[in-house]
Formats: structure tokens, C-alpha cells, sequence
């Protein structure tokens, strides 16, 4: 099983020249709506090890990260609902890492992503399923790794610096080539010597030393080469210092060691006993960078331990039980979903999206009895009423956001024809002007332009598809925008930090960095509120903030949408379908009608806003299910049914 370990080695450069010509445009945008979560990055053996470098990485952004295993991400329960998971898999294929991840793509976390080191793995065909879920995958120009992770570990590390370097602008530089395998075994070879006689390792580390150590102890155990005790320079002060008194004799110790570190780590080396052989791997380089000449290094330490110990890291022979017991994989329960209180698994979701609860176990009975009251109430009364119109949201409804300027996609125009040659009347909601009218002309058939109104600005400019006028940018700016435009532009500090569009009654915000964009907001709401306009709201997007001037609101194309369904003999009530239906959400308005449903996140109403699709979906996905929920009953109008119409 595998390929020798040495043939491995020699690839690592050729791995870590190619690593920079990977396209990692999906991994950014992942990083990027990221920024201001927590993260999960997942992974299992030597992905593991990249894990913990993917959770470093993001906490050095402010944020909170966390690498586990998969069955620590699936016993948690659902802990990650508003948070971003990343999974690392060499191969993608193994049980562990494909039911950690339909257990993650259902329990909805805020972001979702897969890195793969194998083209068209299972993995990446569960990925698929769920529109929402972002994949990256790549064949490795070394073939696939042998028993231990080598020349892909290097890989996702080196994916996962670049991603961070370029959204967080970061400084530090990449060294042109890695050092070689030779300058390597000169510098450990002979300092390794002394350590091979005892069988316990202590490996010592701080800050960027974690992902060497931590891989450290994985490839030592997997090969069944020493036995591996990890420990921060600090962590070791608090108590584990004492082996080395009790069990010395057969105990070295290995120092990992960046700049950053170089003080600690010399006074606590120079106060342990004599005996104890010590081994230093050391970089010169801080950051990131230090970390990834630390990880190459102790690869090849395991080789020099290998030889030693007359084992191919590599190529071990694996027994029959250990392939048994990797083969087993992890069984997920029906959990949430069979209830003697009668709830079906479409209700169980719908309630924990609305309740903010994250499972149905965490609820108490009475609890679940309310929501669910309320849902059977809300449903009654959706399925009851016949729509003449329905009002859609534009980015993160009709196109997702990785899409945005590319237009709704064309299963979303066929269904939107449906409708029209059904006489209904269609709304469009969005923040932007011209790009979206464009859009939509190319994607639904001039005959129908005049059945489609568009509220560009956030409902502040409302004209029908075949309105070639529209948007107008050239009427006056609205007195509290002025107001606030000019108060943008003399503070130094937020134009040094965000840019800005203004419209005649709408000012869109974005931070000329995403790091940023906590300040940004403080900044912006800062100016807003000592320039004292009142009436005026800061709605968030996905990607902007939106001032807009007081009395904006989409609610005005909900009513233009309604009289013109009354014109055209449809009933006056329209359905709003929007994504952020949570305030400050862009679709708060939109979403609190009485008839809303969203493809996202919900308010806490029970009256209004609940998101009815199905597990795991999101956006277009959703969209579309909601679109095929939709049934021309008459001419001119139209019902809404959870027994879905089998798409044509």
C-alpha cells in the first residue's frame, strides 16, 4: 500500500511551485464571507494537520477557529449554525469525511466549503447537491499521496496561506523554492542521532510551530515510530515538565522554533537536565511562511526516523484490522426528525430555523408545541390564498452571490416565464440599478417586460422591465443623503477605509477591505448618528452596507405590484420571497408581510418570514423550490402548495 516515502520528498517542490498556479478564486470568496465568523475547518489523519492550519489562520483575523475531526463535528450536535465549516479531504471519498459533511451542508452553517486533492471524488458529488456549498478540487501533478499525507498536505497548506494573504493583504512573502531534501538531512541528520534511542518524543512549539507539531504526532503514531507527546513552551512549565524527571532515560525532546518564539524557547531549553538529547527545527521566517518551513522539515524527520527504525513511512503494511476499522465510518442518526409529538422533518426544520434553537432535542415540549402551532397556522394560510403577484429579492434569491453579476440562472428564467404566461405579475427588489434590468431583459422574452417591475435602489425607483428611463441617476440627491454623502467625504478617517456610490436616495457602503469591515460599520454609524438624520436606515447585504434616505423601503414595490395585479384582473395579495429576512437584513421590509418566505434567515415573527425549503438548501436552490411550489390555478393567479410540482 502507498509509494515509498523518499519518492515523496523528492515531489515536494514540485508540489509547492504548482500550489501557486492552483486558481483559488472559490477558496478567497470563502475566506472573504467569512471574515467575521467563527470557523470549524474539519479533517481526518494528515488533513487534519491542514486543518489546524486553516483555524490558525482565521484566528489571526480576530475570529475564532477550531480544527476537529469528524466525529467531533458530528457529536457536537448542531453547534455550527452561524458559523463557517471548511473540510479538508485528500481523497474525498472516505465515510467519515462524506457523512461529516451531509451533516454539516443540513444543520445550515452561515458559509460551507470543500478542498479535495482528487478531481470528481464522492465528495465532491454530495457538494453538488446543495447549490449553496462551495467546492475546490485539483489532481495533484504527483499522483495521489502514499500511506501518510505529504505532497497534498503541503498543497492545502500552501492554497490556504495564499487565500489568506490575499484577502487579509497580508505581507509576508512566499520563498522562492522550499528547501531541498539534501539541506534538510544535512541540517537534522546528525542532530537527530542521539534522539533515536528513546522511544518518547517530546515535541515543544508555540504559535506558528502548531501545525508542525500536530503533524508531527500524527505521521510518528500512523508509522509506529516514537511515541509523541505535544506541548506549547508554556503548557510544558504546567506540569509535564515532571516525565522528564520520572522518565528521562528514555525521553528526547524535539523544539520546534519561529522568531516569535526564539526567547521562550531558549531559557526553557537551557534549564532542562543534561541528559536529555535535544533536537531544534528552526526557521528564520515568521507567520504563516515559518510555519510552512517547519512542516516540510519535520516530513523529513520522518523519514530519518523511518530509516532508522527499518520502516517506509510510506508503505507500511497495513493489518486486516486496521483496514476493518477504517472502513466502518460513522452512522448518523435520524436525529430531529421522529417525534411522538407528531413533528415530520420539513416541520423540524422549518421550526429550528425560526426558533434559533439548534436541534428540536434542545426544546422543551412546550416550546415545540408553540412552533409548531405556529407553523401549521402560518402554512393554513399560505396554501389558502390565491396570488396575483409575487415579489422576488434580487442577489441571494434569484442568483446567488457567487453569481451575482453573471444574472439569474436559466433554470430560474424558465420558471419566472411560467408564471407570466400564467398572467401573473412579477417584482423584482434589489439594491442596484441599471446591471439587474439588463439581466433580466436577457432573460425573459420582451413580450412579458411589461409584467415585471423592478424596484432598483431597495424599492426607491420603481419602473417596468420595458422602462428603458429607468433607473434614473439623474434626479437630486434627497436632503438627508446630501447630508450624509457630505459628511462622509470630509472625514478623513472613512475615506481612508471604505468606498461609496450615492443614489438619489440610497448611499451603498463597502470597506475597501473586507478585515475591516466591523470598523467600517462602527465608523459609518459613528458619522450617521452625531450628523443626526432622522428617518434614515442602514441595511446590510451580503457584500455592502446601504444608507437609504427616510421612507425607502421595498414595501413601495409590494404595493405598485399589488395595484397592478388589481389592473390586470389578478387578485391584489402578492408573496415576497426574499434571503435576509433577519434585521438589519436588506429584506427585513419585504419578508415581515403577511405572505413571505425566505430562502435564508428568518425573523424571529411566527406570523411572517419562515424559510420552508428543505434541509440544506439555500438561495437559487431554495428559490427554485419555492418556484415549483407555485401552481397556476386560473389565469392571473396563482397557488402556493408544499406538495411540489415535478419540474418539466
Amino acid at each position: 500500500m502507498g509509494k515509498p516515502y523518499e519518492i515523496e520528498l523528492c515531489n515536494l517542490n514540485q508540489t509547492y511551485q504548482w500550489s501557486f498556479e492552483v486558481p483559488i478564486e472559490k477558496l478567497c470568496a470563502f475566506v472573504k464571507s467569512s471574515h467575521d465568523l467563527p470557523m470549524v475547518a474539519v479533517g481526518s489523519g494528515g488533513s487534519l494537520t491542514a486543518a489546524h492550519m486553516a483555524a490558525f489562520l482565521h484566528q489571526r483575523t480576530g475570529m475564532i477557529a477550531k480544527a476537529i475531526t469528524p466525529l467531533e463535528l458530528i457529536s457536537s450536535g448542531n453547534f455550527i449554525r452561524e458559523n463557517s465549516v471548511l473540510f479538508l479531504s485528500a481523497g474525498g471519498r472516505n465515510k467519515d469525511i462524506l457523512s461529516a459533511f451531509r451533516f454539516a451542508v443540513t444543520s445550515e452553517p452561515r458559509q460551507l466549503m470543500a478542498l479535495c486533492t482528487r478531481k470528481e471524488s464522492p465528495l465532491k458529488r454530495l457538494s453538488n447537491e446543495f447549490r449553496w456549498s462551495c467546492f475546490l478540487d485539483f489532481d495533484l501533478p504527483t499522483g495521489k499521496d502514499g500511506f501518510l499525507a505529504t505532497n497534498s498536505l503541503l498543497a492545502f497548506n500552501v492554497i490556504l496561506i495564499r487565500a489568506y494573504k490575499e484577502i487579509f493583504m497580508e505581507s509576508y512573502t512566499f520563498p522562492k523554492y522550499l528547501p531541498s531534501t539534501q539541506e534538510i538531512f544535512e541540517q537534522l541528520n546528525a542532530s537527530v542521532q542521539p534522539l533515536l534511542k528513546r522511544d518518547v518524543w517530546v515535541v515543544l512549539y508555540g504559535g506558528w510551530g502548531l501545525p508542525a507539531a500536530i503533524d508531527s504526532e500524527s505521521k510518528f503514531t500512523e508509522a509506529a515510530l516514537k511515541h509523541i507527546q505535544l506541548a506549547d513552551y508554556r503548557n510544558f512549565a504546567h506540569g509535564r515538565h515532571y516525565w522528564l524527571a520520572k522518565r528521562g532515560e528514555e525521553t528526547g525532546v524535539v523544539a520546534l522554533i519561529t522568531p516569535d518564539e526564539r526567547k521562550i524557547a531558549a531559557k526553557t531549553l537551557d534549564l532542562l537536565p543534561e541528559n536529555i538529547p535535544l533536537l531544534h527545527i528552526v526557521t528564520d521566517r515568521s507567520g504563516p511562511v515559518g510555519a510552512l518551513e517547519l512542516l516540510v522539515k519535520t516530513l523529513h524527520l520522518v523519514y530519518l526516523v523511518g530509516i532508522a527504525c527499518g520502516i517506509d513511512p510510506g508503505m507500511p503494511k497495513v493489518p486486516t484490522f486496521g483496514r476493518r476499522i477504517y472502513r466502518l465510518g460513522i452512522s448518523l442518526s435520524d436525529r430531529d426528525t421522529t417525534f411522538t409529538i407528531g413533528l415530520n422533518s420539513q416541520m423540524a426544520t422549518a421550526i429550528i430555523r425560526k426558533s434559533r434553537y439548534s436541534s428540536i432535542k434542545e426544546m422543551k415540549v412546550e416550546d415545540i408545541n408553540y412552533w409548531k402551532k405556529a407553523y401549521q397556522e402560518y402554512i393554513s394560510r399560505l396554501e389558502s390564498i390565491s396570488f396575483g403577484s409575487v415579489i422576488f429579492d434580487y442577489d441571494g434569491t434569484l442568483c446567488d452571490l457567487n453569481e451575482r453579476y453573471k444574472g439569474p440562472p436559466t433554470e430560474i428564467g424558465q420558471e419566472l416565464v411560467r408564471l407570466l404566461r400564467g398572467g401573473i405579475i412579477i417584482g423584482i427588489a434589489t439594491g442596484r440599478g441599471k446591471s439587474v434590468r439588463f439581466n433580466l431583459q436577457r432573460l425573459i422574452p420582451k413580450e412579458y417586460w411589461k409584467q415585471v417591475l423592478i424596484g432598483y435602489y431597495n424599492g426607491s425607483d420603481i419602473a417596468f422591465l420595458n422602462d428603458e428611463t429607468h433607473p434614473d441617476k439623474a434626479r437630486p440627491l434627497d436632503a438627508s443623503i446630501k447630508s450624509i454623502k457630505d459628511a462622509l467625504e470630509s472625514h478623513e478617517q472613512f475615506c481612508r477605509i471604505a468606498k461609496y456610490e450615492c443614489r438619489p436616495k440610497q448611499i451603498t457602503v463597502e470597506p475597501v477591505n473586507v478585515a475591516i469591515w466591523k470598523k467600517t460599520k462602527a465608523v459609518l454609524f459613528d458619522i450617521i448618528n452625531k450628523n443626526n438624520v432622522p428617518g434614515v436606515q442602514v441595511l446590510e447585504s451580503g457584500h455592502s452596507i446601504d444608507v437609504l434616505a427616510p421612507g425607502v423601503s421595498k414595501l413601495h414595490l409590494v404595493k405598485a405590484c399589488e395595484e397592478a395585479a388589481k389592473q390586470a384582473g389578478n387578485p391584489g395579495v402578492a408573496l415576497c420571497i426574499g434571503d435576509k429576512g433577519e434585521w438589519p437584513g436588506n429584506d427585513y421590509d419585504l419578508l415581515s408581510t403577511p405572505y413571505s418566505i425566505s430562502v435564508d434567515t428568518v425573523s424571529p415573527d411566527p406570523a411572517s418570514c419562515w424559510n420552508l425549503s428543505q434541509a440544506g438548501h439555500r438561495g437559487v436552490q431554495a428559490t427554485m423550490y419555492y418556484l415549483q411550489s407555485m401552481f397556476i390555478s386560473n389565469y392571473n393567479s396563482f397557488k402556493f402548495s408544499l406538495k411540489r410540482r415535478k419540474p418539466k
